[in-house]
């Protein structure tokens, strides 16, 4: 187990994270919310930001070894409660995320509706939502708070990782990197 390696990935996925966070920002203020089209779009971001996170605190809570946690994240694929189950944290800020998931069923919210052309129907009148979809992804109040929850979130986990630090140059350790490169490349095989 290489904690190094470990901290990477999770700072990669941290990093998409933010990514996703950062176009609902920008999509959201640009356009005021009113696309019809955009709502489920926006909320998929924000559902993969959450994701993103979850699997980042997995990588840094977890005892095995890089290649074993990864197939457990695998295995729980987009499914964002089933991830939230994984997590052994019984930190406040990660308890009321918690809380705050249970309270809104993020399992009717599917991040693989992001691959119908008109996504949101499959959450309005007739589709999983019903009536429900205008006091949620219709509702601009609602997503700014999801929203704010995710970004809670990926502030709790950016919290457990190591703090960023100047190295020399010189101190980098060449054959550290490498392996750590062939051992990212094995992890997804």
């Amino acid at each position: 187990m290489n904690e190094k390696l470990r901290q990477d990935i999770a700072g990669f996925f941290l990093q998409d994270s933010g990514d996703y966070l950062a176009r609902f920002s920008m999509l959201f203020n640009e356009n005021g919310f009113t696309h019809i089209g955009d709502r489920s779009k926006l909320l998929v971001d924000i559902l993969f930001s959450i994701e993103c996170s979850l699997k980042a605190l997995i990588f840094l809570e977890s005892q095995d070894d890089e290649k074993t946690t990864y197939n457990l994240i695998k295995k729980c694929s987009h499914r964002i409660e089933i991830l939230i189950s994984t997590i052994q944290s019984v930190d406040a800020e990660f308890l009321n995320f918690k809380n705050f998931v249970s309270q809104i069923s993020l399992d009717e919210y599917s991040i693989c509706s992001r691959y119908s052309l008109e996504s949101n129907i499959y959450f309005r009148e007739n589709g999983v939502l019903g009536k429900k979809y205008y006091s949620t992804i219709a509702n601009p109040n609602w997503i700014e708070t999801l929203y704010e929850e995710a970004k809670k979130l990926k502030g709790y986990v950016d919290s457990k990782t190591a703090p960023f630090s100047v190295i020399h140059f010189s101190d980098i350790d060449l054959n550290e990197l490498l392996e750590n490169q062939k051992r990212l490349s094995d992890i997804t095989k």
